[in-house]
């Protein structure tokens, strides 16, 4: 393994011991770690701050140069992410991101080192994601999917990437030009209007959270992320403990991890993958477990797929 790795974690030890666990079996050249402090009015949270950074300790068993940027006090996921990251590519220049609860198959790090590389000096592409709801898309026409979802469970960007990001960008995003313009961009009603609402949830303080804000980068700038052909995540973190995602959604809960599948193929990367967006986005709004299902099978098959919906 090449790349240097982010890890995110907080106050959850269970998770970070498992897939802090699974990073530690590639060994990375360098690793930069970024905690949060607990909140003030959770008490219970300072033993489990202080249990998960220990647990990250005992595992850190190899030879590789570590940044640590631990909050003593708690900046909120949103500032705290944001913060970390911000500070962490200007440091690396590249990087493969992992938060404590998501759990990579072992073929992400790889492919996310083959990708980094591979795209390291095309402005176009935004960033590469590990995660894919539909399983599998048409694997054999190339290892990514050119994409307009910037997803953050497993993922890896560069500097040249992160240096657009901005926090707060409620004074663009309010800009009717610019809502046309991403509007026009996406191409795709649905999608458009699940990217209006987060974020006028984020530029209207509605949630604390970082990734919107990221999502918006893409968007902007018209770029492209890089997804994988087939699903390399697992995200362990639905239930109570978590900050946001408390219930599991109706697309995890048959959602499996492959291996990746070498192909000398590659696909277009100028352009998304509009059926691909369009699969993509009606299957994380999926209401049953029949439809979610026929989406899936369309996916594996892109060619029958596109004969068979509208774009």
């Amino acid at each position: 393994m090449r790349s240097p790795v982010i890890y995110i974690f907080f106050n959850r030890p269970e998770v970070t011991r498992r897939t802090f666990g699974a990073l530690r079996l590639q060994r990375p050249p360098r690793l930069h770690l970024i905690a949060d402090g607990p909140r003030t009015d959770r008490p219970e949270e300072i033993a489990r701050c202080r249990e998960a950074r220990a647990v990250v300790a005992s595992l850190l068993d190899w030879d590789c140069v570590v940044t640590r940027d631990y909050a003593e006090t708690n900046l909120g996921c949103g500032q705290r992410i944001a913060t970390g990251l911000t500070t962490a590519f200007a440091l690396l220049g590249e990087a493969i991101v992992l938060e404590d609860d998501i759990l990579p198959h072992p073929d992400f790090f790889p492919f996310c080192d083959a990708m980094l590389a591979a795209y390291r000096d095309d402005p176009h592409i935004h960033a590469i994601s590990g995660f894919q709801p539909l399983g599998r898309y048409g694997p054999a026409a190339g290892p990514v999917v050119p994409s307009t979802f910037n997803w953050i469970w497993g993922w890896a960007s560069w500097q040249r990437s992160w240096q657009d990001y901005r926090y707060s960008f409620s004074d663009t995003w309010r800009k009717p030009e610019t809502v046309r313009a991403i509007r026009d961009y996406l191409g795709n009603d649905l999608n458009f209007i699940g990217h209006q609402r987060n974020f006028d949830e984020s530029t209207g303080g509605r949630v604390d959270t970082w990734d919107f804000q990221w999502s918006f980068a893409l968007l902007a700038q018209r770029r492209v992320a890089l997804v994988s052909a087939v699903n390399l995540i697992q995200n362990l973190g639905f239930d109570a403990t978590a900050t946001h995602t408390v219930h599991e959604e109706l697309y995890l809960q048959s959602l499996r991890t492959h291996p990746t599948e070498p192909t000398a193929q590659r696909r277009d990367t100028t352009v998304p993958d509009r059926l691909h967006d369009k699969l993509f986005g009606e299957i994380i709004h999926g209401r049953s477990t029949g439809r979610i299902a026929w989406l899936r099978l369309l996916a594996r098959f892109p060619g029958a797929a596109r004969r068979l919906i509208k774009n």
